[in-house]
């Protein structure tokens, strides 16, 4: 939850700088000013809303709160938010449909219901939760990929669990350094395990 708390406040940090600078997002900001691209990825989202307690439950509302602020100002600010789940409904808890509904997309691979079709599309565009739901057993790595601007068929390259992790190794020294998230979970003496990295960019004379 620290985590996610200071995504909000970089986030917000972020559209401060650009209101200073009377542009609508980072991208007009001079290249030496333009803050580093962030990518938040959510694993699993009911592992965020499964609760068993009430301290678990406000946790839980607390997270939801900060993925929607997130999915809300994210994209103008550099901070681009990832969500996966086998389930994206509104079982999950109520915040959960209002986070959805902030997703610029959705990417829907094969499912077993059409319950769950309906979770990931059926508010966006009737034909794509069709070819969703037409997609068969024999058609892995098929997924429809869908938007307000409309939708098509991709099929994905299966990459197995090594290749992943030999990926993630070899550009993990490219991780930037970014103080404020560091800061925020007490840096690496409070037992942060992700590489972060300062990365010199030739046309960065800020520091």
């Amino acid at each position: 939850m620290k985590l996610l708390g200071a995504l909000v406040d970089l986030t917000l940090g972020r559209m401060a700088v650009c209101r200073a600078a009377h542009v609508r997002n980072i991208w007009g900001l001079p290249d030496g000013k333009r803050p580093i691209p962030v990518v938040v990825i959510v694993d699993e989202l009911a592992e965020l809303f499964l609760i068993a307690n009430r301290g678990e439950k406000d946790e839980a509302q607390a997270a939801g709160t900060a993925l929607i602020r997130l999915a809300q100002l994210g994209a103008a600010l550099g901070v681009f938010l990832v969500v996966a789940g086998q389930r994206v409904g509104s079982d999950l808890g109520p915040g959960v449909t209002a986070l959805r509904a902030q997703l610029g997309g959705r990417v829907c691979h094969r499912v077993a219901d059409p319950g769950t079709a309906e979770m990931a599309l059926g508010d966006l565009n009737p034909d794509a939760l069709k070819a969703a739901q037409a997609i068969t057993p024999e058609q892995a790595g098929t997924a429809v990929l869908a938007s307000g601007d409309g939708w098509e068929r991709a099929r994905s390259h299966l990459v197995s669990e090594a290749e992943a992790e030999a990926t993630a190794a070899q550009y993990a020294h490219l991780t930037p350094y970014i103080p404020e998230l560091v800061d925020a979970l007490g840096g690496p003496s409070a037992g942060l395990t992700v590489t972060l990295e300062r990365v010199d960019r030739p046309d960065d004379d800020t520091e």
